[in-house]
């Protein structure tokens, strides 16, 4: 294809849309696709998705994260097998420069109404996936729309101009293992840090280092020649954390580079000088292995008490995070974080790698994926309530989706408050038949007329009730249905069969500006939301979250109690999943008082067994609830 043979020496990404019927766009790419070298497939073929060329690797949009950390010059992208929103953030981002992104999807007049084959994990019972939403792919058609840079290619019309960029290539000349010159500069700085005279060797903490970073900018791979250069230097051992094995690969990639001779084996690399280990945050927290030097990768993926923990554990301390990314938001990282270090630890090095390693700087395939699935996305910079009365009220998603500034600023406030926030909630946020959207506005008056700020909102999923046989087959546990979380862990692990009696509303997240916070907005939101369910004869208003003393305390002062915590700490955030819960209706008061009944005089055993290593102050707490 013309397209490939001139992008082969750009620094620059293309992004290629073939948008059409099935059959004419699989033989389109089997045409022009099926010489190409390193070259992946995204799709999936049981599901509805198109024959992959002959020979070519492919994967399923469900095992995209396997391929994180890899180097393709042309990818394949097959939304007829589903547009899975991470799983398109995660693959756009092993496509090297010169490389093309291939997004193939139906005719733009008539993709709304495909059946995408996403929308399965979507429609929770009882819906179906004629009820799912076609706003998110409104929002994908005006990304398309807008984009000057992308070359679409339509069934049955003419060939279209292509893009090409006029500028020499931007990027430098660097020397391996580097890949970039502020990679370079940023890993001596690093290695000065924590060699530094003031700081002898190994008998002293050394103030914390925290490298933020965009996508493709090497972050991963500067903190695995860190480590093997400070092995090299007298360390010892060295720790490496992050939410998963897959996350640090380039990480742990390098530092076997740099450490030959060396032996590797499942996230263990042991050199003649000594060793980097990886564990996940709550085994590293449980065990506190000796380590000499921690890394934290996809800091912005973990919570902020777990990272304070670390902090507070280890003397020598690199914290890395992605500032706009699928793993998670290093904005929130940021907010949710800075204060923490300003209090702990006032003389912390704060550390930016801005060069793209894989592409240059304005790289057009990166800027269409942050558009299309917000991974910028930010809340207002400046809001007020001063001179303004506050409004509470539920979202017409519809009219959300025809304005994409409120768009913005809703999704980048979720991503703000919330570490796990994913392009994939994106989807769920806009399509999701069973959710409610809840806001809180601030309308300021101003010289010129008024202002209106977004303050606060609460994504809301209607649950319950749940037919008698599926309910009998949940509690048998041979059936676990899409949703309904609160009556389904209440009915499989709590034994409590009335549970699937009543409807209620299960609070999925709820987030308040950070410059508003403990302010009362986000109860007095509760209480609005609580009303509203009172009104629709709701019985029950509830939530289910990571269980801290804090969070507890915020949801007890909305009036709801624990219904019940789990048994295992998540291997992230290091915390017992719990559910809490209020009676809303007349018989959702006598439901909530059944729940808490049970749970009190279950929780005394608890407290000697499954729930022995809870913390101390949260169990007084649930114990005097």
């Amino acid at each position: 294809m013309h397209l490939q043979q001139v992008q082969r020496f750009s620094p620059w990404r293309q992004l290629l849309l073939i948008s059409g019927e099935k059959n004419w766009s699989e033989r389109l790419l089997h045409r022009a696709f099926s010489a190409a070298e390193n070259c992946l497939w995204i799709g999936d073929q049981a599901v509805g998705g198109m024959q992959p060329c002959i020979g070519m690797e492919q994967i399923s949009p469900k095992q995209a994260h396997q391929v994180l950390g890899q180097e393709r010059e042309v990818l394949i992208f097959d939304s007829w097998s589903g547009f899975n929103p991470n799983a398109f953030g995660q693959t756009s981002g092993i496509v090297v420069a010169g490389g093309i992104l291939v997004l193939v999807i139906p005719a733009l007049d008539s993709w709304q109404a495909y059946d995408d084959p996403e929308y399965r994990s979507i429609a929770t019972t009882p819906y179906r996936t004629e009820d799912v939403g076609r706003r998110f792919i409104s929002h994908l058609r005006r990304c398309i729309g807008l984009d000057e840079r992308l070359t679409l290619v339509e069934q049955d019309k003419p060939l279209p101009e292509i893009w090409l960029p006029d500028q020499p290539d931007p990027r430098t000349d660097f020397l391996p293992p580097y890949r970039s010159d502020d990679q370079q500069q940023m890993v001596e700085q690093i290695v000065r840090h924590f060699l530094s005279p003031e700081q002898p060797l190994l008998t002293s903490s050394a103030e914390p280092v925290v490298i933020t970073a965009d996508r493709g900018r090497g972050k991963s791979a500067a903190l695995g020649i860190v480590a093997a250069k400070l092995l090299q230097a007298g360390y010892r051992d060295i720790a490496v954390t992050a939410p998963s094995k897959a996350a640090v690969q380039p990480l742990m990639m390098l530092a076997e580079q740099q450490s030959q001779p060396c032996e590797q084996n499942s996230g263990l690399i042991h050199t003649a000088q000594g060793q980097i280990c990886f564990y996940t945050p709550d085994k590293l927290l449980a065990e506190r292995p000796r380590a000499d030097l921690l890394l934290v990768d996809e800091a912005a993926a973990i919570p902020a008490p777990v990272l304070k923990q670390m902090l507070e554990q280890y003397p020598r301390i690199i914290f890395a995070s992605t500032i706009h990314g699928y793993e998670g938001t290093g904005q929130g990282f940021a907010v949710r974080f800075r204060q923490v270090l300003d209090r702990l630890t006032p003389g912390w090095l704060s550390l930016t790698l801005s060069q793209p390693i894989r592409w240059a700087n304005d790289d057009p395939l990166e800027q269409f994926t942050y558009s299309a699935l917000l991974l910028d996305a930010e809340p207002a910079s400046e809001v007020s309530v001063q001179g303004g009365a506050i409004s509470y009220r539920r979202l017409n998603r519809d009219q959300v989706i025809a304005d994409p500034g409120l768009l913005e600023e809703l999704f980048g406030l979720l991503v703000l408050a919330h570490y796990r926030t994913t392009p994939g909630d994106l989807r769920i946020m806009l399509d999701s038949p069973n959710l409610q959207v809840w806001a809180a506005f601030s309308d300021t008056a101003t010289n010129s007329g008024s202002e209106r700020h977004l303050l606060a909102t609460a994504l809301v999923a209607e649950e319950g009730p749940i037919e008698p046989d599926l309910a009998a087959a949940i509690m048998a546990g041979k059936r676990r249905p899409r949703g309904h979380l609160i009556p389904q862990t209440l009915l499989a692990h709590s034994g409590i069969q009335a549970a699937a009696s009543y409807s209620g509303l299960r609070v999925m997240r709820i987030a308040v500006h950070p410059a508003l916070q403990r302010r009362g907005i986000g109860l007095n939101l509760l209480h609005y939301i609580e009303c509203a369910a009172r009104q629709q004869a709701i019985d029950w208003l509830g939530t289910s979250f990571g269980l801290t003393s804090g969070l507890h305390d915020f949801w007890n002062r909305a009036g709801m109690i624990v219904a019940r915590v789990g048994f295992t700490r998540d291997k992230v955030s290091g915390t017992h999943a719990g559910v809490m819960l209020k009676g809303v209706s007349e018989q959702g008061v006598e439901f909530q008082q059944q729940v808490q009944q049970q749970w009190q005089q279950a929780l005394p055993e608890l407290a000697k067994g499954e729930l022995a290593d809870l913390e101390p102050d949260l169990m007084t707490r649930l114990k005097q609830e």
